[in-house]
């Protein structure tokens, strides 16, 4: 049990950042939450293709207020 001992503390360290993350990633404004959204289905498009999957990955048009709006591909 003395090596679990020595990992509870480097285990709490993980979950506290953890925490802090969603946190932190919960008050992004709303279009940078979509920016993130849109990075994963970037990340994951080739995985899923070559499973024979159909992968649409939303397209951002800027908007005049400096932001930007989602637009899926067809």
């Amino acid at each position: 049990m003395e090596g679990m001992d020595r990992l509870k503390p480097e285990i709490e360290k993980l979950f506290r950042a953890k925490e802090q993350r969603r946190v932190r990633l919960a008050a992004l404004p709303y279009h940078e939450k979509v920016r993130a959204v849109i990075q994963m289905q970037r990340m994951a498009a080739p995985l899923l293709r070559t499973r024979g999957r159909r992968v649409r990955i939303w397209d951002l048009e800027p908007i005049g207020n400096g932001h930007t709006s989602e637009r899926s591909h067809r």
